[in-house]
């Protein structure tokens, strides 16, 4: 007796929705980014709040102001950074502003903590303040794309 491979059954297909990848791309309306809109509204909330509780004191609300002001190019400078294209020079001069604006948010968030600590952890504070700087620049510079 002959054995025969079995007859597979017939499945009714479901058509393909997805765009044919040659297709040129249909023109995206215009979306409001919601979730950055609500960071930029919760950073606009903080500042003001922060600027508040300084009573008057210039070097906090400065330290304030400086601190909120970097934070949001930092953003900005990310959302260009991930947006241009691999090797191309927007995405090199995005580069370095990502890396001076943190390096510097870095190094104002230590000075002010190293205020209120005891010498020797002020040196282990600005050393692991050197650190991360060192790392981060070494991560966006001398690292491959992926």
């Amino acid at each position: 007796m002959k054995r025969t491979a079995r007859e597979p059954e017939t499945v009714p297909r479901i058509p393909d929705h997805r765009p044919d990848a040659a297709a040129p791309a249909p023109a995206r309306a215009s979306r409001v980014p919601w979730a950055s809109v609500a960071v930029l509204l919760g950073l606009a909330a903080n500042l003001a709040l922060c600027l508040r509780r300084s009573g008057g004191d210039r070097g906090a609300a400065a330290f304030v102001v400086f601190s909120h002001l970097n934070l949001l190019l930092l953003l900005l400078s990310l959302r260009r950074f991930e947006r241009s294209p691999p090797g191309s020079p927007s995405r090199g001069r995005a580069r370095i502003a990502v890396w001076v604006l943190t390096a510097s948010l870095t190094a104002a968030f230590t000075w002010k903590v190293a205020a209120l600590l005891p010498l020797a952890l002020v040196a282990a504070a600005w050393v692991m303040a050197a650190a991360t700087a060192g790392g981060g620049f070494y991560m966006l510079f001398f690292l491959d794309e992926k």
